[in-house]
């Protein structure tokens, strides 16, 4: 690696410290029971996306590849990995869809449907 690359990857540690990582645009909108996340990931394959969510944090990550065995003259897509995090509340887990289309992600996630209990009367002791 030469002494170039290496300000360029210390750069890139300072501005996208968290592991290496880099974020990517997306908009989360409110629908009808629930919440769409759409991400956009060009060059990006399914294969290579990973969806979690864990104690109501959606994260999405992805990776990037290149042609291992290609020499480049120029060479300015980066590979890094990609991660984003995205806090929600109540969601109904089992739910969560996603599908991928023309470079974008969307992510489907309903919110838990309130039971409705039937009323109570306490006696008093």
């Amino acid at each position: 690696m030469t002494s170039l690359e290496k300000v360029f990857n210390e750069l890139d540690n300072m501005f996208y410290g968290n592991g290496g990582y880099r974020s990517f645009p997306l908009d989360l909108s409110e629908i009808e029971n629930g919440y769409l996340v759409v991400a956009e990931m060009p060059g990006v394959t399914k294969e290579n996306v990973k969806i979690e969510f864990e104690d109501g944090i959606l994260t999405i990550s992805a990776k990037k590849s290149k042609d291992e065995h290609a020499t480049y003259l120029i060479n300015e897509r980066d590979t890094l990995p990609l991660k984003r995090s995205i806090s929600f509340g109540d969601i109904d887990e089992d739910t969560i869809t996603a599908k991928m289309e023309n470079g974008l992600l969307m992510v489907t996630i309903k919110t838990k449907v309130a039971e409705e209990k039937p009323k109570r009367t306490i006696e008093i002791e």
